[in-house]
């Protein structure tokens, strides 16, 4: 039960390793790596999470999987940026100029109080997902 909550920051870990490479490749060539692509990496490594924590036999409610899709969500927010840019030599709290992502250029608050707000949403979604009946 508990690897349920150990596999998202795994894919976050994992995404944040695959991205930093993408970048490394990319560096020079283009001034941002395609988004499309990290999308879809996002979107299989949540996939694979949820298909690990769901019973297959069992049917899974909409509102269970919801607040677990909020659960991977908000430790992809806490975990991912400081993995890719420890992994790029960067401070963690690096925000590049040029950024492409929809939250970076959306979203104006300081990095730490983010990181805040998102441990404090996977917490509750993590409660509410575990409790959820």
């Amino acid at each position: 039960m508990i690897l349920d909550y150990l596999h998202p920051i795994f894919a976050a870990i994992i995404t944040a390793i695959i991205e930093s490479i993408r970048i490394r490749l990319s560096y020079g060539r283009v001034r941002n790596v395609n988004k499309l692509w990290t999308y879809t990496i996002g979107f299989l490594a949540f996939g694979v999470c949820l298909a690990l924590t769901l019973d297959y036999f069992e049917d899974a409610p909409f509102f269970k999987v919801m607040f677990y899709g909020v659960y991977f969500a908000s430790c992809r927010g806490l975990i991912y940026d400081i993995v890719l840019n420890t992994f790029r030599g960067l401070p963690i709290d690096y925000k590049s100029k040029s950024t492409n992502s929809i939250i970076d250029m959306n979203i104006n608050v300081n990095f730490y109080l983010l990181r805040l707000i998102y441990l404090v949403l996977g917490f509750v979604s993590a409660l509410i997902h575990y409790n959820y009946e």
